[in-house]
């Protein structure tokens, strides 16, 4: 396995890491022109890649002083367990280089984050669409 992490998105098929999202599973399916605009406006954003194959991707937002967040970490199915999306996130938290980090995280995944000093606020709050639907899905009380 020889595996390669980039930040640059100008090597990046949309449609595959739309794929790669769908296949991770990271919730509702994201439209690859979107995705595009996302990882465009982040300040930091890494990619994994095995050979020419995109495996792996994630990417936060920051004001470069105090506060970041970091979004949409997912590595596909298959190549998950190897540390890949370790590294992912060890790159985004290293260059965040912040006070404060936040993490948007899918239920059940709180155990792989904490390994990196990430602990669950008891303050925090967000506007989502279909709100029953995120409730009964474990992201929202």
């Amino acid at each position: 396995m020889d595996i390669r992490f980039s930040n640059e998105a100008d090597e990046i098929n949309w449609e595959d890491l739309a794929l790669l999202y769908e296949k991770a599973p990271l919730g509702p399916k994201r439209e690859p022109e979107k995705l595009r605009v996302a990882f465009k406006n982040s300040l930091l954003k890494v990619f994994a890649f095995d050979g020419g194959s995109l495996i792996g991707a994630g990417r936060a937002l920051s004001d470069g002083v105090w506060r970041a967040a970091i979004y949409d970490v997912a590595v596909l199915p298959e190549y998950q367990g190897r540390g890949i999306g370790s590294k992912l996130i060890r790159h985004l938290v290293q260059h965040a280089d912040v006070d404060v980090i936040t993490l948007y995280a899918a239920p059940g995944k709180e155990r792989f984050y904490k390994q990196f000093g990430f602990r669950r606020m008891k303050t925090a709050m967000a506007i989502m669409p279909d709100p029953e639907d995120r409730k009964a899905r474990g992201f929202i009380e």
